[in-house]
C-alpha cells in the first residue's frame, strides 16, 4: 500500500468504534490472547476495546525507562486513583519479586495514608515514581506545603492528562527529580514519551503510526497543530486504523539531540473534542487555556472548568495557598476567559472542597453542551 492509498482510508471515530465493536474484533483470535479494557469516559461515554496480549506494552515501557537510565528490576512507586484489588496486588508482588513496588491509592488522600507511603518510599528508595498528572501533582503539593523531603527518584513519569509547565516545575522541586511527560491512552497505551533532553516526545514508531491532519483528514506540515489519528501496528486482536482519538498535536521538524532516531511530537496540551464554546460558535481550545492559565496553577490543588448547556462556565477550584491568593488568581482567570470569549459567555468561580470525579481522571474541561 502506498502513502496515497493509506490516506484514502476513512478515519475511525470514537462513536464508530463503540457501535462496531464486534466488526472490529478479530474473528480468529483465542480468548487467551486478549483482554478487555474500557476508557475512563472523561470525554464522553466509555468505550470498550481489546488489547492483544501477544504484543505486550512492557518492551516499550522498558525502552522509555532506559531513556532515563532505569533498569526494569529497580524499585518503583506508583500513585493510582483507586486501590487495586487484593488478587491483583498479590499477583503483581509475585510477578516482580524481589523488586519492591509500592502503591498509593489517591481516591481519598489522608495524612496517615500519605505518611505511610512516604515512609515506604524512603525505605525502598524507588528509581521511578509514576502516576496520573493530577494525583502526582497533589502529592507533590503535600510534600512542599509540609516541608517533607523524600529520597529523589531518577525520574517522575506522569501521564493521562496534559501537563502544565508550572506543575512540572513544582513537581521537580518537590521530588528533586526531572519529570517525564508521556502520551498514551487506554486504546493505545504507550505512544510517545520524553527523554532527558525534554525537546518533545519521542514517538514509538515501531508500534504506532501517528498522523496530524486537518479537518479533511489530510496531513498538516510539521510544527502545525492538527487532529491526531492513530494506527496501532501490533494489535491484531482489535485493529485500530486511522483512529481519531480526540486529541490535537503536531510533529516537530527536528530530531532530538540525544541521537535517537525516533521522530518527535510536541507535548499534547489538550483535546480537540473538549473546548469552551460560545453561542456564536467560537471555540477556545484546551491548549490555549493551558497557556493562558499556566502561571496561576500553583495557587490551586485542583481546578476544573465546568460549562453548562446555557454556555455559562464555572471555574471550580480547591485552594492550595491562602484563600485570598487563590481567589485573586481565579478572578484573573475569569477575566482572561471572558476576554478570550469576547464577552459572549458568563464566567464565574466557586471554591470547593474537592473536584467531583466521575472517572479515574480529572479533566481540565467538562462540557455539558449538547451538539447535534
Amino acid at each position: 500500500m502506498t502513502k496515497e492509498d493509506f490516506l484514502k482510508l476513512p478515519h475511525l471515530t470514537r462513536s464508530e468504534l463503540s457501535e462496531n465493536f464486534e466488526d472490529i474484533k478479530a474473528d480468529n483470535i483465542s480468548k487467551a490472547d486478549y483482554r478487555k479494557a474500557c476508557t475512563s469516559g472523561s470525554t464522553g461515554k466509555p468505550i470498550t476495546i481489546l488489547h492483544d496480549l501477544r504484543h505486550p506494552e512492557t518492551p516499550i515501557r522498558w525502552r522509555i525507562l532506559d531513556f532515563w537510565g532505569i533498569e526494569p528490576w529497580e524499585n518503583q512507586a506508583f500513585i493510582y486513583r483507586y486501590k487495586r484489588p487484593l488478587k491483583k496486588r498479590i499477583k503483581n508482588h509475585l510477578l516482580w519479586w524481589p523488586t519492591k513496588r509500592i502503591f498509593l491509592a489517591a481516591a481519598n488522600f489522608d495524612t496517615q495514608k500519605l505518611n505511610r507511603f512516604i515512609n515506604d518510599f524512603n525505605r525502598i528508595k524507588p528509581s521511578l515514581l509514576q502516576g496520573y498528572v493530577d494525583v502526582v501533582f497533589e502529592f507533590a503539593l503535600y510534600l512542599l506545603d509540609n516541608n517533607i523531603k523524600i529520597n529523589p527518584p531518577k525520574v517522575v513519569w506522569v501521564t493521562s492528562a496534559p501537563l502544565f509547565e508550572e506543575q512540572r516545575l513544582l513537581m521537580e522541586k518537590a521530588f528533586g527529580a526531572p519529570v517525564c511527560d508521556q502520551y498514551g491512552n487506554t486504546e493505545i497505551m504507550l505512544i510517545a514519551a520524553e527523554c532527558p533532553e525534554q525537546n518533545g516526545l519521542h514517538i514509538m514508531e515501531d508500534t504506532v503510526h501517528i498522523e496530524f491532519v486537518d479537518k479533511d483528514n489530510q496531513p498538516v506540515p510539521p510544527n502545525t497543530t492538527g487532529k491526531i489519528l492513530l494506527t496501532d501496528l501490533t494489535n491484531h486482536a482489535f485493529p485500530l486504523i486511522r483512529y481519531e482519538i480526540g486529541d490535537e498535536g503536531k510533529y516537530l521538524d527536528y530530531f532530538c539531540k540525544c541521537g535517537r532516531p525516533l521522530r518527535l511530537m510536541d507535548n499534547v496540551r489538550g483535546r480537540q473534542s473538549v473546548n469552551i464554546e460560545t453561542p456564536s460558535g467560537l471555540r477556545i481550545r484546551g491548549e490555549h487555556l493551558m497557556i493562558m492559565f499556566d502561571k496561576y496553577i500553583a495557587a490551586f490543588k485542583e481546578i476544573q472548568l465546568l460549562q453548562q448547556p446555557d454556555y455559562t462556565v464555572c471555574i471550580q477550584y480547591v485552594p492550595r495557598t491562602s484563600d485570598k491568593e487563590a481567589r485573586d488568581a481565579v478572578e484573573e482567570m475569569v477575566h482572561l476567559l471572558k476576554k478570550r470569549s469576547r464577552l459572549e459567555i458568563e464566567v464565574t468561580c466557586k471554591k470547593v472542597n474537592r473536584i467531583k470525579r466521575t472517572t479515574t481522571k480529572t479533566p481540565l474541561i467538562v462540557s455539558h453542551l449538547e451538539h447535534d
